[in-house]
């Protein structure tokens, strides 16, 4: 009775006390969308949204909603020629590089994005200045 009793209290917690994270987060087919101006279906209710203003000296942050990330980040991707970058495409942080539009040798800045791997929803958006 025992047994019976200790194996009917602990099945639930054994079973149902392990949450699985998945491993890998598609960040080529999301960057994509972004570069096509598709960022609000990728976002969760409220953005981190980071902006440097000088090399290395001046961070401004926000809290923003999708719709002000999507107005304020297509000023930045009509500045240059977007393009993935991130090495790996199973990352929760891709980088997306503006390049300059007639030298494409020549990058103008960065945009990061860090992936929640609970939500699997983008929950901050940096834009960098390049070296």
């Amino acid at each position: 009775m025992k047994k019976l009793l200790f194996t009917l209290l602990l099945a639930p917690i054994y079973n149902f006390g392990q949450v699985m994270v998945p491993t890998h987060y598609d960040a080529a087919h999301t960057a994509e969308h972004i570069i096509k101006g598709h960022i609000k279906m990728f976002c969760e209710d409220e953005v981190k949204y980071v902006v440097e203003k000088k090399k290395d000296i001046r961070y401004v942050r926000d809290q923003v909603t999708p719709d002000i990330v999507k107005s304020r980040l297509d000023k930045v991707l009509k500045k240059g020629k977007p393009e993935f970058v991130s090495r790996t495409n199973g990352g929760y942080i891709f980088t997306i590089a503006l390049l300059h539009p007639k030298d494409e040798t020549v990058i103008i800045g960065y945009i990061t994005c860090h992936v929640d791997a609970w939500t699997q929803k983008i929950e901050e958006v940096e834009i960098l200045k390049a070296d």
